[in-house]
């Protein structure tokens, strides 16, 4: 023992350095500061109105990323008996996100509603209680399948007749969760959210069990759209610094994760679903099913519920499990095939980076995880949490999804896929313009 401490290098703790932290003088100012969207101010979810909206985010500045959120009034247009009762959080409302930068495309996140809830229970619970709090102040899946008629409109209290809520919410985004600031005037950034298709899907149906038309609304619209966000003025010094860096040609290159999406309809006990698509660091790979109830409930939703057949049944069932691997050219992830929701959870805790970690967790009960919160993970990093380790697929490699299950639940199995890929990229600033490269 002696030999190995002896080699050990003495440092200063920090209970004995009196060293002063890091201090930032070169920022000389902070705004709080609101873009409107450009058009229309009220956005119907019934009609054949304008379903896009629009911001534009121009600057002198720099913007803080972290601290961007998109905020809006939820409009119920009903009856004073009627309640408009949302089933998650407001980003529940939106289908697509794109984001681009001075005119390059940045991000573009189809199934939006959808890929956000799932990154959204990918958090701890306490995460999501204090999205509630810029949200609808409740989430449907605090609600258990099968809750009487009281404890359903108790739990989804919702918003009352001829009134409004104002809400927020922070966009699933990578280039908004990397932390370095975005120069505006040399990065112009545009975002387009879309309105769902159908004005049902982030609401509660009155036809659902439960609920009826007298007290439950489908009348809604958003108004006075806007985006919050910090912008940052730096001093002369510094800003001439990275003027001068740009105008001669150099570039500031930003790294931040994206999301990759493709639904597809799937049939039978043995499922494969191929995608071609070329990138250079793929990170991991998350599957979602879903299968239309038999007898609907309001968080039935296609964007909501992730599906397992073991909710076919009243608790756990052997017969009910799914076998689940991934293939990238010839390789295989895992090299056997998960055979259990045990294996599974580990996989999926491992491709949100805390399998080993005893303080970090998601927001999921056992319960929910063998019903309507089944979520795959597989990690595809050749070091976990390390940037640019994730597998390539430029070479024209195909991703193959293969799901199987027994023989005797062919009934119950699901009827659509969605995967998403978690990717590497990285958007580089010039004085010529942007560039992106994935």
């Amino acid at each position: 023992m002696e030999s190995y401490t002896a080699s050990a290098e003495d440092a200063l703790i920090d209970g004995l350095s009196f060293k002063l932290g890091n201090s930032a003088s070169y920022i000389t100012d902070r705004k709080s500061c609101t873009f409107q969207a450009s058009g229309s101010n009220i956005y119907t979810g019934s009609g054949s109105g304008t379903k896009v909206i629009k911001f534009q985010l121009n600057a002198d500045g720099w913007l803080d990323p972290s601290t961007t959120r998109v905020m809006f009034n939820l409009v119920n247009k009903g009856t004073a008996a009627q309640m408009l009762r949302p089933l998650q959080g407001a980003y529940s409302f939106f289908r697509r996100l794109r984001i681009t930068a001075n005119g390059a495309l940045v991000e573009d996140v189809s199934d939006y509603n959808r890929v956000h809830h799932m990154f959204e229970v990918l958090t701890s619970v306490h995460n999501r209680d204090n999205d509630d709090i810029e949200g609808f102040g409740y989430r449907s899946d605090t609600v258990q399948p099968g809750v009487a008629h009281t404890e359903a409109t108790g739990s989804l209290p919702g918003i009352a007749g001829q009134s409004h809520q104002t809400v927020s919410f922070k966009l699933c985004s990578g280039l908004f969760s990397q932390p370095k600031m975005i120069p505006l005037k040399y990065c112009p950034l545009t975002i387009e959210l879309e309105l769902v298709t159908n004005n049902l899907d982030p609401i509660v149906d009155p036809a659902t069990a439960g609920f009826l038309p007298a007290d439950t609304s489908t009348d809604w619209e958003i108004s006075d759209v806007s985006v919050k966000t910090d912008i940052v003025t730096l001093d002369n010094t510094l800003q001439n610094n990275y003027d001068s860096h740009l105008l001669s040609g150099k570039s500031l290159p930003i790294n931040y994760n994206t999301y990759i999406v493709q639904s597809q309809v799937v049939a039978g006990k043995d499922v494969s679903v191929n995608m071609s698509r070329a990138i250079s660091r793929l990170k991991s790979v998350f599957v979602a099913l879903y299968r239309a109830p038999g007898t609907a409930k309001p968080e039935d939703k296609e964007w909501l519920n992730f599906y397992h057949p073991m909710s076919a049944v009243a608790s756990y069932s052997k017969a009910h499990e799914l076998e689940f691997q991934i293939q990238i050219g010839s390789k295989l992830y895992p090299e056997y095939p998960i055979r259990s929701l045990a294996e599974s959870f580990a996989q999926l805790k491992k491709s949100v980076g805390i399998l080993g970690s005893n303080f970090h967790s998601v927001s999921i009960s056992p319960k929910q995880y063998r019903n309507q919160h089944f979520i795959m993970g597989v990690d595809t990093e050749m070091s976990i949490g390390a940037s640019w380790t994730g597998k390539s697929t430029k070479t024209g490699d195909l991703l193959t999804v293969k799901m199987k299950g027994d023989s005797t639940i062919e009934a119950v199995m699901p009827t659509q896929m969605m995967v998403v890929l978690h990717s590497d990229n990285i958007m580089s600033i010039s004085d010529s313009g942007v560039s992106v490269f994935d």
